[in-house]
């Protein structure tokens, strides 16, 4: 009589040790379930790897980490800027290379580096066409809504165009006039095909060099001359290679920053939103700063011993003549577009119209 109830035990101890291996085996699900979870939260988290050649101290980079740190906590950690500073990932055709390989997601650029896919993006920065900043606003109001449009329909994001200045002249002997500039090594942006041309036509000696590489030059006496926002002079630290300033404004600078589209894409529709808002709100602010921020420059460049030289009357008026003509010289090649210049023109010629008539 005593089997029966071994056995009945047997089988409690049976039955016991399957519902503890059942317990074991859901808690471990319960387990992975919140492991994948976790992962999947993280999988979520979009980063988004962005180069510049702006200083990891200058004010771009703070505006840029700000922004960055804004779309963090409104996306809840969903999308990650993540900045390369200071040339780091190479210059602008470089970073541009790279994101066509996916080994970065976009960069900040001046126009020229789009000189090949998107040519009216650098009509902006035609040499001595604007006279001041409020002209180019001016223009910019009607023609800007275009460029963006244009620039998405190439397959890259863009948050606005932001002011980067008029570039000014540079240099380690006196500036007066176009015969000063004569047989002087002039750098060029690498690439920048329309100031090319209009060198050219000046009888100018440009040396093309990436942004990267002009300290260097300026140092080794491989360049003379450069033109470029004072701002961006003071950045770089170009001013401590150079001698004298001449304030003329030789062209208008712009900068932006390019994502691909398909990488942008990876975001759902609201975060692309708060990006979109974030970043432009951004790129409104440096362009607002930056008439200030060349006044202030213009004084550092002064108080660290650049001597001040003033242009000879009438010599840029005939450098801008040249350059009017070169200009249209360079749509008739295709260059870029007859009839976005002739929009141009019309609308810096309603803008100067208006300044007369209202100081009559």
């Amino acid at each position: 009589m005593r089997m029966p109830i071994i056995k009945q035990g047997r089988r409690r101890q049976k039955d016991l040790h399957w519902s503890t291996q059942m317990k074991m085996f859901r808690t471990g699900i319960a387990v992975i379930v919140v492991l994948l979870s976790g992962s999947t939260v993280a999988l979520a988290a979009t980063q988004i790897k962005i180069a510049t050649l702006a200083p990891q101290n200058s004010q771009w980079a703070t505006d840029f980490t700000a922004g960055a740190a804004k779309i963090k906590e409104r996306t809840e950690g969903r999308v990650n800027l993540k900045f390369y500073w200071g040339g780091a990932q190479g210059a602008e055709a470089k970073v541009l290379q790279k994101m066509k390989i996916g080994q970065l997601h976009g960069g900040t650029f001046s126009p020229s580096v789009f000189q090949g896919r998107f040519p009216d993006l650098n009509l902006y920065g035609l040499p001595f066409v604007f006279q001041s900043e409020d002209e180019v606003n001016y223009v910019r109001e009607f023609l800007d809504p275009q460029l963006e449009q244009e620039f998405e329909d190439l397959g890259y994001v863009t948050f606005g165009f932001a002011s980067g200045g008029f570039a000014i002249i540079l240099s380690n002997e006196p500036i007066r006039g176009h015969a000063d500039l004569k047989g002087k090594k002039i750098w060029l942006p690498e690439g920048d095909l329309i100031s090319f041309e209009a060198m050219k036509a000046l009888q100018l000696t440009p040396y093309p060099s990436s942004l990267t590489n002009v300290l260097t030059g300026l140092q080794t006496g491989l360049i003379d001359v450069v033109a470029i926002p004072p701002a961006v002079a003071v950045a770089l630290q170009w001013h401590t290679k150079v001698k004298y300033v001449t304030q003329v404004p030789v062209l208008y600078v712009m900068g932006f920053m390019a994502v691909q589209k398909k990488s942008f894409a990876r975001l759902d529709a609201a975060d692309q939103e708060i990006v979109r808002e974030v970043m432009s709100g951004v790129y409104t602010r440096v362009g607002e700063r930056s008439v200030q921020e060349s006044e202030n420059a213009i004084e550092a460049l002064l108080s660290v011993g650049l001597i001040n030289i003033e242009p000879d009357p009438g010599e840029f008026e005939k450098m801008s003549d040249v350059a009017a003509e070169t200009n249209q010289e360079m749509a008739q090649k295709g260059m870029f577009s007859p009839e976005f210049l002739q929009q141009m023109q019309s609308h810096i010629k309603e803008y100067r119209q208006d300044q007369a008539a209202g100081a009559q």
